[in-house]
């Protein structure tokens, strides 16, 4: 069973430094949540990093042909059990969530 948890703002530059080296050519799929509705940005993409530019205030998910780039993020929780993640979940200032999600669980190095 995965749970969710914050990641405090102070640590997502680190958290995602340090996950990034273990999600290299994993498939993601990108969802942004609107009041309305929820649209698929992409699937399968192959992923190279997650990482977090605190000087622009975004988190990037860096794939194989583009990135990603998620702004003014105010909270971000991770989904998964243990060394397992699942998702990604990232509610922004101007309101929408977005939803990075593995297509299978990742397991993270530490």
């Amino acid at each position: 069973m995965f749970h969710k948890r914050e990641i405090p703002k102070d640590k997502w530059r680190q958290f995602f430094d340090r996950m990034s080296s273990s999600v290299q050519g994993k498939g993601v799929d990108i969802t942004i949540l609107s009041r309305d509705k929820e649209q698929h940005q992409s699937k399968l993409w192959e992923l190279h990093g997650v990482t977090y530019d605190p000087h622009d205030d975004a988190l990037i998910v860096s794939c194989k042909r583009q990135e990603h780039v998620i702004h003014s993020p105010v909270a971000i929780t991770v989904e998964g059990n243990g060394q397992l993640m699942s998702s990604i979940n990232v509610i922004t200032a101007e309101g929408p969530q977005e939803t990075v999600k593995f297509v299978s669980p990742l397991l993270l190095s530490v």
